[in-house]
């Protein structure tokens, strides 16, 4: 991707011409939670009340100074009761992203954009909860010991990807997702260190 220019006003990309960037990760504290509201086209999914003993660990998202985000991530870790010998702690990163974007997708280590055809077979992995609202998810395939689910709320997709994937669809079915830019949800909400799954470049 090649920064603007006094040729380009946006950022653009050899395949896919002009594009708005993906901004680097920041820490999910209520500063940026705020900002991220404010600035926003796309719902800012965060689970609500968090699991026990989870906390937010970072943010992220696809903006630049002509357009809102299109896109925002948002990272939450905490104690993974899985199988003895497994990983401590589980992670989920909730992608809320206009179709087209990419950033779900990129996450999971696929190739392409948007899920893509096909994507509805059989019954949802997951239904949590996204504004009140039951919200199927299906799985697809991705790379590595990850559980990728992504389905629509709220107008755009939304992509549920979680570490390990035995953490999978057990723990989302348990989520209630809150809107951040709903004016009557508090941002005070409790962080910790930035996940190293959404610094991903």
């Amino acid at each position: 991707m090649r920064a603007p220019s006094i040729w380009h006003n946006g950022a653009t990309c050899a395949v896919h011409g002009e594009v708005v960037p993906l901004q680097p990760a920041q820490p999910a504290d209520s500063q940026h939670l705020e900002w991220i509201a404010a600035h926003s086209d796309v719902p800012v999914w965060l689970p609500w009340p968090l699991p026990d003993g989870w906390l937010l660990t970072g943010t992220r998202c696809v903006r630049d100074d002509r357009h809102d985000a299109q896109a925002v991530v948002v990272a939450a870790s905490g104690p993974h009761h899985g199988p003895p010998g497994g990983p401590p702690v589980a992670e989920l990163l909730l992608v809320s992203e206009r179709p087209g974007t990419g950033l779900g997708a990129h996450l999971a280590g696929r190739d392409d954009v948007d899920p893509g055809e096909g994507l509805v077979t059989g019954p949802p992995a997951a239904r949590p909860h996204a504004a009140g609202a039951s919200t199927p998810l299906w799985g697809v395939e991705a790379q590595g010991d990850r559980a990728v689910l992504v389905g629509e709320a709220g107008g755009v997709w939304l992509w549920a990807l979680l570490w390990p994937a035995a953490a999978g669809a057990t723990l989302l079915d348990d989520l209630e997702l809150v809107d951040l830019r709903d004016p009557t949800h508090t941002l005070d909400v409790p962080c910790g260190a930035m996940s190293p799954r959404v610094q991903w470049s």
